[in-house]
């Protein structure tokens, strides 16, 4: 159980993981809607966040949600209105839901991944189970990406297994160590504990499971580059929506510059923020890790500078062509 958590205090986030077959993904999206808008009338309910699978890494579903304290998160959890929710859906699951609380600390790091780990310690032995675990944690800390390990006890009422989240920088690094040969001498040395091991993995830092003091600042080099990133999708997209969609079908229509502008950039913004910022992140994640090699870090500027002057002859090109047309 977690110290002080059954007195109430502070916020609490909620993380659901489970596998959903194929037909079920709309369902699926669609029930979400269906308990976020059953979640604002409950008490102590602050937000829900819902991130969808990214295979081959990650095939879970993930929903985070967060209350102001764990009897709010437990009164959910327990509550006949979420299992009558659950069962509209039950049928799509291709394996059982995974359900932790832990504190919330409100942040996190966009650009990490989790693997949450779950064991069931037989009565007695938990000692033992974490003098294992801190010398699993002493051989993380030796890989590259290695970010957190935290242990989080069993839960009454809400689970019985212990929880590992473990966090590397990127999903690369995470599985470098997951199918390293000295995790298997460790899990081989903690066999006891093993019997009903459980891995999910989720494209996710989950560093609201972390307190804020700890958590590190982003350093102004992965800022610059997320800004260029940001940069390098959204012209293209700006351009191509401008000269291809607005021009003919909205202003020449007569529809305002300030409504035009507006829509354009609503447009642009959720293709960004759905899509193609994250697969833009996930394509330049070599470049992005903040311990990658100095050769790795003059190559993605020079990709991106590349990358760039491309675009800007291809849409110059572009517009001369439409103006030979003219």
């Amino acid at each position: 159980m977690i110290p002080g958590q059954d007195k109430g205090d502070g916020p609490v986030a909620v993380v659901i993981q489970c596998r959903v077959a194929d037909e079920g993904f709309a369902s699926f999206v669609r029930w979400n809607g269906r308990v976020g808008d059953h979640l604002r009338t409950w008490p102590g309910f602050l937000g829900q966040e819902v991130l969808p699978p990214q295979p081959p890494a990650t095939l879970d579903w993930v929903t985070i949600l967060r209350f102001a304290d764990v009897a709010a998160a437990r009164a959910w959890l327990q509550s006949d209105e979420r299992r009558r929710l659950v069962d509209d859906v039950r049928h799509y699951f291709s394996e059982p839901e995974g359900i932790h609380i832990l504190p919330d600390a409100g942040a996190r790091q966009e650009t990490a991944v989790s693997a949450v780990i779950s064991f069931k310690v037989p009565a007695g032995l938990e000692d033992d189970f974490l003098a294992w675990q801190a010398r699993t944690q002493a051989a993380e800390a030796a890989f590259n990406g290695f970010l957190r390990h935290r242990i989080e006890r069993p839960i009454a009422g809400l689970h019985d297994d212990w929880i590992i989240v473990l966090s590397f920088d990127n999903d690369a690094n995470l599985s470098t160590w997951l199918n390293s040969s000295e995790r298997a001498a460790l899990l081989r040395e903690g066999e006891r504990f093993n019997a009903s091991l459980s891995v999910r993995r989720a494209s996710y830092g989950f560093s609201f499971w972390f307190p804020s003091a700890s958590t590190p600042q982003q350093a102004p080099s992965f800022i610059l580059k997320s800004n260029l990133l940001v940069l390098l999708v959204l012209y293209p997209i700006v351009y191509l929506w401008g000269t291809f969609v607005s021009a003919p079908l909205i202003d020449a229509r007569g529809v305002p510059f300030w409504l035009s502008l507006f829509i354009g950039n609503l447009v642009s913004t959720q293709l960004l923020g759905w899509w193609v910022v994250p697969a833009a992140f996930k394509a330049f994640d070599w470049w992005l890790a903040p311990k990658s090699s100095v050769a790795r870090q003059i190559a993605g500027y020079v990709l991106v500078t590349a990358l760039y002057g491309v675009a800007m002859a291809f849409y110059a090109a572009l517009l001369a062509w439409n103006w030979g047309k003219g």
